[in-house]
């Protein structure tokens, strides 16, 4: 059979249709080269801080442990609650271990100490929760049994996926009525 044959206006709105989503794939591209550089200067601030704060911990529980009266302790409460502290920083320096360690000796500063070491506790357990929360964010499927009588049982450890029912949104066709609009604009 013959290949049908192509109108002027198919041509021409094929043509427009081809510059609008290179405009658009060009538009995507330069706000992606702004995009990479930004987020890897965050990532570098990040880790940077991150690291200032490890090596302020790791100090200041080298001060704690070299404490031997309340009046030191008095001096290094200040640093200690403004440091700002992390799930991984309270894991590996053991400050809270040493803080409540170091206070223990001293009960006039004990009153001081239990609220750091309560907000410590509550970032550390909302740290945690956070990534429990991301590792079972990923929906399991069930695996396939070829057997169909165990589909029933009570036991399966992997949860059921549960999809959500889509709203409805403008048809496609007003979409691509948009997107023509669009680029003529």
């Amino acid at each position: 059979m013959p290949k049908r044959r192509e109108t002027e206006a198919t041509r021409r709105r094929r043509a427009q249709l081809a510059k609008y989503r290179q405009a658009v794939a060009i538009r995507v591209k330069r706000q992606s080269l702004r995009i990479g550089p930004l987020l890897a200067s965050c990532k570098a601030k990040k880790v940077a801080l991150e690291a200032r704060n490890f090596q302020a911990a790791l100090r200041l529980v080298k001060d704690l442990r070299d404490c031997s009266d309340e009046a030191c302790l008095q001096s290094l409460i200040g640093e200690i609650s403004s440091l700002s502290v992390t799930a991984p920083l309270l894991r590996r320096t053991l400050i809270p271990k040493v803080l409540r360690e170091v206070s223990a000796r001293f009960p006039n500063v004990r009153e001081q100490v239990t609220p750091i070491i309560a907000k410590w506790r509550a970032v550390y357990a909302q740290e945690e929760q956070r990534v429990a929360d991301r590792q079972h964010q990923a929906p399991r499927r069930r695996p396939t049994s070829s057997s169909g009588s165990s589909s029933s049982s009570s036991s399966s450890s992997t949860p059921e996926v549960v999809r959500m029912p889509q709203t409805p949104g403008p048809s496609r066709r007003a979409l691509k009525q948009r997107r023509i609009t669009f680029f003529l604009r």
